[in-house]
């Protein structure tokens, strides 16, 4: 008998994924970056340097972590019954890999390996792109075999 840790088939679940790595990507930077001022200097996202920089870090990593529960919940809730849904899966995967890295990043130190993670940033972008490009196309094709 076989088993599932997560179903494809669950929004609920597979949102709390990127929630989770946000969380992960974060400690990881604060404990490896070694300092507030290593991550004023050398955090990527400007958002954190604000936070940081303004002690407001609690408040933005409990708005962060709800703003991707909450995006990822309703992209793949909105696609769960189309042919797109699984992009929705893949992105919800991209995004959460790239956070998990991102915070990997703070103990690597390697300009490489930070633009490996900005590259696979774009990935994850040009994959929504295409979801999206897909979707047009689809129903175009289908609004034109109505008429």
């Amino acid at each position: 008998m076989t088993t599932k840790i997560i179903s494809l088939n669950q929004p609920k679940i597979l949102a709390l994924i990127p929630a989770c790595a946000v969380i992960f990507d974060y400690v990881l930077t604060f404990l490896l970056a070694g300092s507030k001022g290593m991550v004023l200097q050398w955090e990527a996202s400007p958002l954190v340097r604000y936070a940081l920089s303004n002690d407001l870090m609690v408040i933005y990593m409990a708005a962060i972590v709800l703003f991707y529960y909450a995006a990822a919940f309703l992209v793949l809730t909105s696609l769960k019954d189309t042919p797109v849904y699984r992009f929705g899966i893949i992105l919800v995967f991209l995004v959460s890999i790239t956070h998990i890295l991102g915070g990997m990043s703070w103990y690597f130190r390697s300009p490489e390996y930070s633009n490996s993670v900005m590259a696979l940033s774009y990935v994850t972008i040009l994959v929504s792109l295409a979801a999206l490009g897909y979707a047009i196309i689809r129903k175009q094709s289908g609004n034109a075999m109505r008429t």
